[in-house]
């Protein structure tokens, strides 16, 4: 398992022309993908808006202690699961909107931290930073980058059930910054590594298999690069690299000051 330290592992652009290619081959696939979603969900959404809609009529019409009820709750609830899963999958497919604003990487951590600290202490996992000094201010969106974080985080700890470690790693290499985060988990087998990002394939049992693919298109939108290495019942490292520069002035799917 390569360490942090160790230049010559991570090494952004150790084989450009591979990174390229492979990008280009997910970039086409999820753009497909994005045409695919966007024309099923108005054609699902229309059908499934009505069976909401009379579903809902039906509940009012019987109360809680009868037969029914149940087999209408089902209903319901299913109905929100596939109008999720349809959101969800437009989500990853699709570039998202950019609100860029600058922002202090190391904070954007911090916070995402704070936000799962709840698992992070019921798993007892500890974390270790490794943030390069001051206050790297990067041009993001909060929200998005956050989240793709997050993803990645949670990711971790789904391979960390009963403990383990997690490091956090930001620093500047050129004109990008680079973020590693580092878990001791279960691992990624070889031959599922190439698929970690197309929409809807999972590992997990009860995973929907859309997190990876969702962040995967959150750091593209901002010019950056995700990569994953993986050796099993040792851990994961995603490196997320981003561009140091505005992304408003290389285009793409942005607003804001």
């Amino acid at each position: 398992m390569p360490d942090f330290k160790d230049e010559h592992s991570h090494e952004i652009f150790r084989n450009k022309k591979e990174v390229i290619k492979e990008e280009s081959i997910l970039s086409k696939r999820l753009a497909f993908t994005g045409r695919i979603a966007a024309s099923i969900a108005h054609e699902i959404r229309n059908p499934l808006g009505n069976v909401s809609m009379s579903v809902q009529q039906l509940k009012k019409a019987f109360t809680e202690d009868s037969p029914w009820a149940k087999h209408i709750e089902v209903i319901i609830r299913n109905t929100e699961r596939i109008n999720f899963l349809i959101t969800e999958l437009l989500n990853s497919a699709r570039p998202p909107k950019l609100n860029i604003q600058p922002h202090d990487i190391n904070g954007i951590f911090e916070s995402t931290l704070d936000s799962i600290k709840t698992k992070l202490t019921s798993q007892q996992i500890e974390v270790h930073k490794q943030y390069c000094s001051g206050f790297p201010v990067i041009h993001v969106d909060k929200e998005q980058i956050s989240r793709a974080f997050s993803n990645v985080m949670l990711n971790a700890l789904e391979s960390m059930p009963n403990g383990g470690s997690l490091t956090i790693a930001t620093e500047i290499e050129g004109n990008f910054f680079v973020m590693r985060i580092q878990d001791t988990g279960e691992g990624i087998p070889e031959e599922d590594i190439i698929r970690i990002f197309d929409p809807f394939f999972s590992t997990k049992t009860s995973g929907v298999g859309l997190g990876l693919s969702i962040c995967y298109g959150i750091v593209v939108s901002h010019g950056g690069i995700i990569g994953v290495e993986s050796e099993t019942n040792k851990g994961t490292i995603f490196t997320i690299s981003l561009p140091a520069g505005d992304p408003r002035r290389r285009g793409g799917m942005v607003t804001g000051s």
